[in-house]
C-alpha cells in the first residue's frame, strides 16, 4: 500500500516536471511586424472667417517589431514636436499637446483683444511621414511651419534616420559615409543644381560670407534611393535664398556609403 501510494506521488510529480518543461520550452511569440501609423492633434478657433488659429499636428508613430527601439524612436519623435510647439514635456504626450495647443489659441485671443484690427490669424502646422521603414532603420520626416505675425512664416524640417539595429539610436552623418570631405564635392554640385547655378559659378555667393564651403546639414538621412542632405532656411544661407535638397544616389557614393548595410 506504501508503495503503490509512493509510486503514485511520483508519478504526479513526474507529470507536473514535464508540464512545466513544455511549458517553458514552448517558443516565444514573434513581434509583431514593424509598421507605422499616424497620429493626429488638432485645434482651431476662428473670431470671424478667414481669422483664425489653426494647430494641426500629424505624426508617424511605429508599433510593432522590438518594443524597447519602438519606445525609443516614439519618444525621440515626440521630444521634438514637443520642443518645437512650446510644450510642457513633463506631462504625458497627449496632455502636453492638448495643452500646448489650448495655450496657442488663447495667446491667439488675447492678442485679437488687444489688437481688435490686427488682420491675421496664428498657424501651427507639422506634417510628418515615414519616408524609410524596415527592419534596420526607420526614417522620419517631420516639415511645417509657425506664424505668430511678422514679415514671413517660420519654416522648419526635420529629416533623421534611427538605426533599429542599435536600440533606435539616431544615425549621424559619420555612421552614414566613410569620408565627410570625400562627400563634400559631390555635394557642393548638388546644391548648386538645387539652386540653378553653373558648374563654375562659385557657391560662396549664396552662403553666408565667413562659410568657405558647404558644411554637412542638421539634417542626414537614409532613404531608399541614398541619403537625402537638407539644409533648412537660414543654416547656411539667408532666407532669400530658401530651404535646398541635396539627394545623393547610392551610385554616386560608391564605397563611400553601404546600401546593404541599411536597405537590402
Amino acid at each position: 500500500m506504501r508503495n503503490q501510494l509512493f509510486n503514485g506521488l511520483f508519478l504526479c510529480l513526474a507529470l507536473c516536471l514535464f508540464a512545466c518543461n513544455l511549458k517553458e520550452s514552448k517558443p516565444a511569440s514573434p513581434p509583431a511586424p514593424l509598421k507605422a501609423e499616424t497620429r493626429t492633434f488638432n485645434k482651431k478657433f476662428c473670431i470671424s472667417e478667414g481669422l483664425c488659429a489653426t494647430f494641426n499636428v500629424s505624426m508617424p508613430e511605429l508599433s510593432g517589431g522590438d518594443s524597447v527601439t519602438t519606445k525609443a524612436v516614439n519618444h525621440s519623435v515626440q521630444s521634438f514636436i514637443l520642443s518645437t510647439v512650446g510644450a510642457n514635456e513633463s506631462l504625458p504626450f497627449p496632455v502636453a499637446m492638448d495643452s500646448a495647443a489650448t495655450q496657442f489659441v488663447e495667446t491667439f485671443k488675447q492678442m485679437h483683444t488687444d489688437n481688435p484690427d490686427y488682420p491675421m490669424g496664428y498657424s501651427m502646422e507639422i506634417n510628418g511621414t515615414s519616408l524609410l521603414l524596415n527592419t534596420k532603420v526607420a526614417t522620419v520626416h517631420l516639415d511645417g511651419y509657425s506664424f505668430t505675425g511678422g514679415a514671413h512664416p517660420n519654416p522648419f524640417t526635420t529629416i533623421v534616420s534611427y538605426n533599429l539595429l542599435d536600440s533606435g539610436k539616431v544615425l549621424t552623418i559619420n555612421a552614414l559615409v566613410a569620408d565627410t570631405n570625400a562627400v563634400r564635392p559631390m555635394l557642393e554640385t548638388g546644391y548648386k543644381q538645387a539652386k540653378g547655378m553653373k558648374p563654375e559659378d562659385k557657391i560662396s555667393e549664396l552662403l553666408y560670407p565667413d562659410l568657405q564651403q558647404l558644411p554637412m546639414p542638421a539634417n542626414t538621412a537614409v532613404l531608399p534611393q541614398g541619403i537625402i542632405f537638407y539644409y533648412n532656411a537660414y543654416e547656411v544661407a539667408p532666407y532669400a535664398v530658401g530651404p535646398t535638397e541635396v539627394i545623393l544616389s547610392w551610385e554616386q557614393l560608391g564605397a563611400l556609403a553601404d546600401k546593404k548595410k541599411w536597405v537590402d
